[in-house]
Order: C-alpha cells, then sequence, then structure tokens
C-alpha cells in the first residue's frame, strides 16, 4: 500500500491515504471483547492480561493510532505504550456505530447488521446513534435488540462506564445490553466510577470517552483537537494511578479521523436519476438503485473514479469489507454502490439535512488514517 503525501501545516509527517481493509480476524477491533472475556492468551492478548482478573478498557472515540503519533508530545504516556505494540484496524464502514458495536460484540457489520451510520428500515433511514427515523425516536417500532441481535460481551456481565445521558439510548441498547451502566458528567467521575466496578470485581470494566471525537468534527484536528487529546493523557495516567498496578489498563479507539476542508461532492442529477435512497455515510456513502437501474447507477459513479473509490455491492462482499459473513438482514442494508474518497472529500445527497455547523474532522473510509487504532497496553 502506498501512502499518498498532503500538506499538514504544522503536522510533521505526510498523511497516510492508503487502502486499508478489516483485519478481521487478526489484529480486529473484534478481537478486543472476546479475547479480553476469554481470559486466554491470543494475538492481541498477553499471558498476563489473560490471567489478570480484571481488566479496564478505556474506548477513546476517534483516537486514530496515526494522530496519537503525530501529537505524541500531548500524550507522551499513551503513545510510548501504543509503541509496544502494532496498531489494529477498525471495521468497515469506519464510523462509531459500527465500530462500537463491533468493538462491543465482537462481531463484524456483516453479522451484527449496524453497517452504518445510516441505516435503511421499513420507517426510513435510521440514525443509528440516536435510534431515531422520520424524526422521531423509533425504539418501540425498531427494538435495538431486533435490529443488532448480537449478545453483546459474549453475554458476560460486564460493567459499563459512559455518559450519563447515553445509558438508557436506543443505541447503548443496541450494543451496550445487558452491561451494568455506571453513567459519567465529568472526566473525573470516570475514573470513580471504574474504580468502583474495579473494587466490584467485574472480570471487563468497559470505560468510553466521547468527546475527541465531538471536537474534530466541529473544529477539525488544530489547537481544540490537541487540548482534548492532552485530556485523554490525563484520563489514561489517572486511571492507570488509580486502578494499581496489577489491574491492566488497556486503551484503544473505534476510529480514526481525517480532514475535509473543502465542501461535500453533491451526487450529480444524473447520479441522482438512478437512485432510488442512500444510506451510510459521507466517506462510504451506499447508493441504493431504483428498479431495474443497478447496472445503470454502477456505470454512472465512475465519473467519481478520479477521486473516490465506487465499488459495486458484489466486490465489497467478495472483498469482505463487512466480514466473512454477512447475514441476510445485514445484505438487505446495502446499497448497489458505495462511494468512498480516497483523499480529503466527503459526499452529500440533495435531500440529505445538513449539519448546523460544516463537519471538519470526518471518518467512515478506508484511509489507515481513519482505519488504524491504537491498542495500547499501559
Amino acid at each position: 500500500m502506498e501512502a499518498v503525501a498532503t500538506d499538514l501545516g504544522a503536522d510533521s509527517e505526510p498523511l497516510a491515504l492508503d487502502r486499508t481493509l478489516p483485519a478481521y480476524g487478526g489484529r480486529c477491533i473484534t478481537a478486543v471483547a472476546p479475547g479480553l472475556l476469554a481470559g486466554v492468551a491470543t494475538e492481541l492478548i498477553d499471558d498476563a492480561v489473560a490471567a489478570a482478573r480484571t481488566v479496564v478498557l478505556l474506548v477513546v472515540d476517534g483516537l486514530g493510532w496515526h494522530q496519537l503519533h503525530r501529537h505524541r508530545s500531548l500524550a507522551p504516556s499513551l503513545a510510548a505504550a501504543s509503541d509496544a505494540t502494532s496498531p489494529v484496524t477498525t471495521v468497515a464502514p469506519s464510523t462509531t456505530a459500527t465500530a462500537l458495536t463491533s468493538l462491543a460484540t465482537g462481531a463484524a457489520p456483516g453479522e451484527h447488521g449496524l453497517v452504518g451510520y445510516r441505516v435503511p428500515t421499513s420507517l426510513g433511514l435510521l440514525n443509528a446513534l440516536r435510534w431515531r427515523a422520520g424524526g422521531r425516536d423509533v425504539r418501540m417500532e425498531l427494538p435495538p435488540e431486533e435490529l443488532q441481535p448480537v449478545d453483546p460481551f459474549c453475554g458476560q456481565p460486564v460493567a459499563v462506564v459512559t455518559r450519563a445521558e447515553f445509558r438508557d439510548s436506543g443505541f447503548s441498547a443496541a450494543h451496550l445490553r445487558g452491561g451494568s451502566m455506571r453513567g459519567w458528567r465529568e472526566v473525573s467521575d470516570i475514573v470513580q466510577r471504574v474504580r468502583g466496578a474495579v473494587d466490584e470485581g467485574f472480570q471487563l470494566v468497559f470505560a468510553y470517552y466521547d468527546t475527541l471525537d465531538k471536537v474534530a468534527h466541529e473544529f477539525g484536528l488544530g489547537d481544540r483537537y490537541r487540548s482534548t487529546l492532552a485530556t485523554v493523557e490525563r484520563l489514561a495516567v489517572a486511571l492507570r494511578s488509580e486502578v494499581g498496578d496489577e489491574i491492566p489498563l488497556i486503551v484503544t479507539a473505534d476510529h480514526g479521523v481525517v480532514e475535509v476542508v473543502e465542501p461535500p461532492v453533491m451526487i450529480d442529477a444524473e447520479v441522482a436519476e438512478f437512485t432510488g435512497g442512500w444510506s451510510g455515510e459521507a466517506r462510504m456513502l451506499w447508493l441504493h438503485a431504483r428498479t431495474g437501474a443497478a447496472a445503470e447507477l454502477v456505470a454512472c459513479c465512475e465519473r467519481y473514479a478520479g477521486f473516490a473509490e465506487a465499488a459495486p455491492v458484489e466486490q465489497v462482499l467478495d472483498e469482505r469489507w463487512l466480514g466473512r459473513h454477512v447475514t441476510e438482514a445485514a445484505r438487505r442494508r446495502l446499497g448497489d454502490v458505495v462511494l468512498v474518497p480516497r483523499g480529503l472529500q466527503a459526499f452529500t445527497m440533495p435531500d440529505e439535512d445538513q449539519p448546523h455547523h460544516p463537519l471538519i474532522g470526518r471518518h467512515g473510509g478506508l484511509t489507515s488514517e481513519e482505519m488504524l487504532v491504537p491498542f495500547a497496553l499501559m
């Protein structure tokens, strides 16, 4: 794979915009929870971690391996711990709803079925993070345990430390159900909640911090992102100190981030003519063909070949972007062609609701900036 050099301004190394597919069955986030809960050494889990009575897993939303090492002076302890191991891949798409579900269940997207941020359903496009479709909460009409049927954490009891407002959400029911939920409101609460769960004797304590991703979306990878990364470092160091040396602390993430500073590329009228719907995200956009127009849609999307891959669904399945096995339910949620920018672009649709402020930090694609995340034993 060849990295594409891109001007970074203040940063000192080129962006890694090579095509990186998930390493299912190897060094992938799908191996994390099953490995930690099995208590057996694996490619990811060494003997000491496997033998530990309790392990703390800190999941930092948006902490890409490349971004961490590019700013290692702001997170020296995290970067040093990450140096000791190779990065792991996230899943495709490299987006929060899909990747967090794979982290918690150990299942590839083709198995758990949350194949993107926006998933087509009988009620319209489901925003998986908010569990809303048609502008309303649809937890009753689309039960999370039916749309995502894989048991989180192999069905074992796990302590989950997450934002207080996430505790009862539809997405939490989809990917964290069965966990012993402990809500936090301030960063310092995370340390206290983790300490309490460790004292209770849980085998795995799953802690989630989402602010880095939020900051990247709104402000990009500049000063505010760097300040928040320094907060992540302090959180990791505080957790390491609080839980004691005998408790392994592992830091990983759901995906990395790239900056998209140009306006999104609008799907043009000719492509839209063959399109009956869409789903996914700006950096992995699924187009669903009108009845009988799949071949025309695929051919028409070749106009984006200068900066994006236009992959027919058959290619996605053959190359196992979503894993070795894709259920019938997951297959029905896929479109006929997916558009994946190779550089720093994003796509949008004419009927897509636009955010109140431009999203600068983006993810979902297959560049190693988005796909590689740390798996760091602190």
